[in-house]
């Protein structure tokens, strides 16, 4: 009876598990934000026009790098997430 339940997930996987998928939206959501502050850096960067402007340029470019950091972090917590989440296989006698 005991082996039947060996490779079951402990709630903490199950949390775990379910957590994941959230985390990669997240960090897909902050990887579009990043491009959209690149954007907006790339265009008020542009010298010699009558929109450019520095200061907002750098400002938008320090916002998607920041969100591309934060963006990574997701992705690895929910690699980290993913890995808790699959039931370690115990070892037996013959295997």
């Amino acid at each position: 009876m005991a082996r039947k339940f060996k490779d079951m997930q402990t709630p903490e996987q199950q949390y775990a598990a379910r957590q994941a998928p959230a985390l990669r939206r997240m960090a897909y959501n902050a990887e579009q934000e990043a491009e959209r502050q690149q954007m907006t850096a790339d265009v008020y960067g542009r010298q010699g026009n009558d929109y450019s402007d520095l200061s907002k340029a750098a400002g938008a470019q320090r916002e998607a790098d920041r969100l591309r950091g934060q963006a990574k972090g997701l992705r690895q917590t929910a690699k980290r997430a993913e890995a808790e989440a699959a039931p370690k296989k115990k070892r037996g006698w013959f295997r």
